[in-house]
């Protein structure tokens, strides 16, 4: 179903849903075009295309606060080091990871639940050491994160409302 980007309609932020909602008074009202308020996400009145743009924002600097903790812990946990780790928009790509070390996550991460953003970073974290989906790699995968398997059904449910 597409987005309308209107007042009232749920989002999810950290696999939690929260309603979009336009500031109701200059205490709600915030120098930037969205910003979390408790379960609701203040978000500047605007034209739907213009909202949208605001939201790939607000959610692209929350996924990189993910990528900043995350990445750092997971790669000195797998003896890896990324050249580089970026968070931009994709329609469906999670992420994913260069040969020449360089990684990408999706500004959608910071939608889904903590623990399937988690096993985002892992997956990608784990391309630097087996830059393919063998046998190999997933036993990298689930050596790091022994719940992989069910992280990733888990993602494939989530992935469904984790919409912009």
């Amino acid at each position: 179903m597409p987005r309308e980007y209107a007042d009232g309609e749920v989002f999810l932020y950290r696999g939690r849903p929260i309603k979009l909602c336009s500031p109701c008074d200059a205490a709600t009202a915030s120098r930037e075009p969205a910003a979390l308020l408790g379960e609701t996400l203040i978000v500047r009145p605007a034209p739907a295309d213009e909202r949208r743009r605001y939201l790939l924002y607000w959610y692209t600097a929350e996924s990189e606060k993910i990528v900043r903790s995350l990445v750092p812990k997971w790669s000195k946990a797998l003896a890896v080091r990324p050249r580089e780790a970026t968070v931009k928009y994709a329609a469906t790509r999670w992420g994913s990871c260069s040969s020449s070390g360089r990684i990408f996550f999706n500004t959608r991460l910071s939608m889904l639940s903590d623990e399937v953003a988690e096993y985002i970073v892992v997956h990608e974290l784990c391309h630097l050491k087996q830059m393919n989906h063998s046998a190999a790699f997933w036993d990298e995968v689930i050596s790091a994160l022994p719940g992989a398997r069910a992280l990733r059904r888990k993602l494939r449910i989530e992935e469904r409302e984790a919409v912009l």
